[in-house]
């Protein structure tokens, strides 16, 4: 079950409880769901710590036709000198459908077309061998301008696919 679900899970158990406030717990019938409900209303309180984070991801990203943030994203992960946001990405349906000789081609143009930096960032990511900080340090740059540099490159690649 992931984050995402696992708190819609918890959500509704707190409505119940908050709509049967004294549910007895199977357990213990002594035991009544209040204790239970505060628990859950901390684990679900927003992290201050997070909150600020996922606003400047949905700052820096708000035109971003591929990239959807959730209002209710909470979701933070730390990575080096950066952060993971999780998101959403836009996949055309017909872009999944379309595999022949011409998607390949227009992609590998795409590609091409690159800053030689991107390129190379985007070309390491891919192979897989190196996180963002050993890439980071072999190109001189730092791990925010890895992701940057990957952010920047598969837009561009999209809006090349998109186009043709």
């Amino acid at each position: 079950m992931s984050d995402h679900d696992a708190r819609a899970l918890l959500v509704e158990a707190l409505d119940f409880f908050n709509d049967h406030p004294r549910f007895s717990l199977r357990r213990d019938r002594r035991r009544t769901s209040y204790e239970l409900a505060a628990r859950i209303d901390a684990f679900l309180a927003p992290d201050t710590a997070v909150l600020p984070i996922v606003a400047a991801a949905r700052e820096h990203w708000p035109d971003a036709h591929i990239l959807r943030i959730d209002p209710d994203e909470q979701t933070v992960q730390r990575d080096g000198d950066g952060y993971w946001v999780r998101a959403w990405v836009r996949v055309d349906p017909a872009g999944l459908a379309d595999v022949g000789a011409a998607p390949i081609d227009r992609y590998a143009r795409a590609v091409a077309a690159l800053p030689e930096i991107t390129r190379q960032v985007l070309l390491a990511d891919f192979l897989g061998d190196e996180d963002f900080t050993a890439i980071a340090a072999r190109l001189g740059i730092t791990t925010h301008e890895v992701e940057q540099h990957i952010a920047d490159a598969l837009a561009a690649i999209a809006q090349a696919l998109d186009r043709a």
